[in-house]
């Protein structure tokens, strides 16, 4: 059994906007799962349910989306692995993680842009999928940033740890700083439970 961190995404997985993958020979039923069981979930009583309802469906082209491969090793997740994908639909190109990012950017006085995450989220717990996913977002173009636009009370832990490995980000002194460094003013950013999570 190999240990979910030792998969190496970039060779088993693609990244890019739903309509620049779901093209040619990408297995559509893929697409369809995520469709069915993320966009238009209406399960009140689902409590990974944050974007159903449709409310993502009028951005569904341009949403950020990873995707496995024929190859991906599914029958190598460990039961204690949290799997959210209905794998009875297709034989490759499920959607494994997404982000929907918002509408605006911003430029510092570098005239580096800050794009803004509006919700991000892994369907398979154990791969880092949404640092993945960060990482080749903001490669994919030229020099841009992407940051959080609302952390919630739920994802502040996540948010805490990710700005610690990446920003070297220890306590809400360092935090405030970087604010100030990267120029990002209140009405640019809600990040006061990210606030509440790190020590003074």
């Amino acid at each position: 059994m190999i240990e979910p961190t030792s998969i190496n995404l970039n060779k088993f997985t693609e990244f890019g906007k739903v309509k620049d993958i779901y093209t040619g020979f990408h297995d559509k039923n893929g697409l369809m799962e995520f469709v069915n069981n993320v966009v238009m979930n209406t399960n009140y009583f689902d409590e990974k349910n944050n974007n159903g309802h449709g409310i993502m469906l009028k951005d569904l082209s341009d949403i950020h989306v990873l995707v496995s491969n024929i190859d991906f090793p599914f029958d190598k997740l460990k039961p204690t692995q949290k799997n959210s994908i209905d794998l009875s639909i297709a034989k490759k190109n499920y959607v494994l993680g997404y982000i929907w990012i918002c509408p605006w950017t911003i430029e510092n006085k570098e005239c580096v842009p800050y794009h803004f995450i509006q919700y991000i989220d892994s369907r398979i717990s154990g791969f880092n999928i949404a640092k993945y996913m960060i990482n080749e977002y903001m490669e994919e173009g030229d020099e841009r940033l992407l940051f959080p636009f609302e952390v919630a009370y739920e994802s502040a832990k996540y948010w805490r740890k990710y700005f610690m490995e990446e920003y070297d980000i220890k306590n809400k002194n360092e935090l405030n700083k970087m604010k100030i460094e990267f120029e990002l003013r209140s009405g640019d950013i809600k990040w006061d439970e990210l606030d509440n999570v790190f020590e003074k």
